[in-house]
């Protein structure tokens, strides 16, 4: 872009636009309407939780009249009463979206919608779970986005530094088995690394929540009132969970989006494993 604004670069006025329009990628694509209701269900709940979670309102009188039998939910705990609905709803609309045909599931925009939906439904829990120590929308920003942030802060730093550790001790592992790579040595320098840097990083969180409620300075400075242990608690395990839900979920996204595997393999004559590594085709987005 700088070398076109700096220079003079001729370029084609027209862009290319054969006269065959190619085939339309999303025909015989559609979202089931279970799916679209399970997602409406769990989108209107969440957006219920961050509504509750920052104070925007409050139940007064909650009743529950079903076949003869009066429920008053009067005294109920809310965050809890949410927080089940939330799973329950998350786990049912990941289900309906499992039982959507295999081409639908790699839909590139039906991943997208269903990642989208994910991060929403997470952040309205962890929401929850920070509400629970005080609702107001600064505890929600304190808890939900700063701390999230200095999670990730840390991740990284983290794992740069422990890749200058393992790559080193990668390369004599590999020196003593006899198998001397430099590329993939430094591979598996980056993946111990992150390895590494993950368990740094949930123990600082952990550190660091234990420091907000002994050390009275920090916790005046994030909490206006005390917060309960137990609340805390909750709280912080709930952040670590969604926190390490990006790498304990992966096994599960990757069958929710039937996704192909990059090689095949055979057995040759002698029994032994061949492995060939193929290129796929990547599903059109529009």
């Amino acid at each position: 872009m700088l070398r076109s604004f700096f220079s003079y670069v001729p370029s084609e006025r027209f862009p290319e636009v054969p006269e065959i329009e190619p085939p339309d990628p999303n025909a015989n694509r559609d979202l089931s309407e279970s799916f679209r209701t399970a997602r409406r269900s769990l989108v209107a709940l969440c957006a219920v939780s961050l509504a509750w979670s920052t104070a925007q309102f409050s139940f007064g009188e909650v009743n529950i009249d079903a076949a003869g039998i009066t429920v008053d939910l009067k005294n109920a705990s809310i965050p809890f009463l949410l927080g089940m609905g939330l799973v329950y709803l998350t786990c049912r609309w990941a289900f309906e979206f499992a039982m959507m045909p295999r081409h639908v599931r790699r839909w590139p925009l039906a991943r997208l919608d269903f990642r989208v939906v994910s991060v929403v439904a997470r952040f309205s829990l962890l929401a929850l779970t920070a509400a629970a120590l005080d609702r107001s929308l600064r505890s929600v920003v304190i808890g939900a986005v700063l701390l999230a942030a200095l999670a990730v802060a840390l991740i990284l730093v983290s794992s740069v530094l422990m890749f200058f550790v393992t790559m080193p001790i990668r390369m004599w592992a590999r020196q003593r088995a006899n198998k001397i790579s430099a590329a993939s040595a430094v591979e598996e320098g980056i993946v111990w690394g992150l390895v590494f840097g993950v368990c740094l990083t949930v123990a600082g969180v952990i550190v660091f929540a234990v420091a907000s409620y002994r050390y009275e300075p920090l916790r005046v400075a994030l909490w206006p009132v005390p917060p309960h242990p137990v609340a805390l608690s909750v709280f912080m395990f709930t952040l670590i969970a969604t926190f390490l839900s990006y790498w304990l979920l992966r096994p599960v996204t990757t069958r929710l989006f039937a996704e192909r595997p990059r090689y095949r393999t055979e057995r040759t004559e002698e029994g032994r494993l061949r492995v060939t590594f193929i290129d796929q085709e990547e599903e059109s987005l529009l």
